[in-house]
């Protein structure tokens, strides 16, 4: 590996690498790899494919979380209009000088729940991609705060996150999945059987079922992740449905 770059992120030293083999760079912070990407700007790891195939219909999408920029870049291509929130000051600056992010994304170096509170667009898709090594960082690790999410910024549309699996740590996906459906909305929860990845993605929908995701390209996709999508298994689970009223009720 080549180091590229060095800075003082807010949550820690980050490193720019690049893999001399074939030209993959990694973004890396600390001891944790938040971004690989091939040489092309296409990234290695399965679940931003699969985040990428869950989005194909969205023609909007606010990312929080930014990293080196490798679904933000993949979305753009695809004809879709990015919005990118990240907190840290460097990231931005690192993503368009050793990750090629695409011109098009626009990127706001900003607090994200702030951002949401004042935020007076509506989206097609969320996307959630905020992790350290014990998931999605505060506050997004709460149920009730995903589903308010979701409804300032993204009522009728999807919200995609991507939750984090260290090794030797049992999955949390499934109990958050159960918090969010118990509160009325409807769920797919993706996880790889095979794989070096541990990450899950979950599809939350406040209106209507969550959406297929079909990864019938694989030929097409990095080596590395085909394992990972080739083995994901889905376990849907629609809202609960509201109680009927009583006769008397108004």
């Amino acid at each position: 590996m080549r180091v590229l770059a060095r800075r003082e992120g807010v949550f820690g030293p980050i490193r720019i690498l690049e893999r001399k083999s074939d030209g993959a760079r990694l973004y890396c912070l600390r001891d944790s790899v938040q971004t690989m990407v091939q040489a092309d700007g296409v990234s290695v790891f399965g679940y931003v494919h699969a985040a990428k195939l869950l989005l194909k219909a969205a023609r909007t999408v606010l990312l929080i979380g930014g990293g080196g920029g490798s679904l933000a870049t993949m979305l753009a291509r695809q004809g879709c209009s990015v919005t990118v929130i990240d907190v840290d000051p460097a990231a931005e600056e690192l993503a368009r000088t050793y990750f090629d992010l695409d011109e098009r994304v626009q990127w706001l170096t900003t607090e994200a729940f702030s951002f949401i509170e004042a935020c007076n667009t509506f989206y097609d898709a969320v996307v959630v991609d905020a992790c350290n090594a014990d998931g999605l960082v505060a506050p997004f690790n709460d149920a009730d705060v995903l589903i308010e999410v979701l409804r300032r910024v993204c009522p009728d549309g999807s919200l995609v996150l991507n939750l984090v699996h260290e090794d030797g740590a049992p999955p949390w996906g499934r109990a958050l999945a159960r918090k969010i459906a118990a509160r009325g909305l409807n769920i797919t929860l993706y996880s790889a059987d095979l794989g070096w990845e541990g990450n899950e993605v979950l599809h939350v929908r406040a209106l209507g079922p969550t959406d297929v995701l079909d990864a019938h390209d694989l030929s097409q996709r990095p080596a590395e992740t085909r394992t990972y999508l080739m083995s994901l298994r889905a376990e849907t689970r629609r809202g609960a449905e509201p109680k009927p009223k009583a006769r008397d009720e108004p």
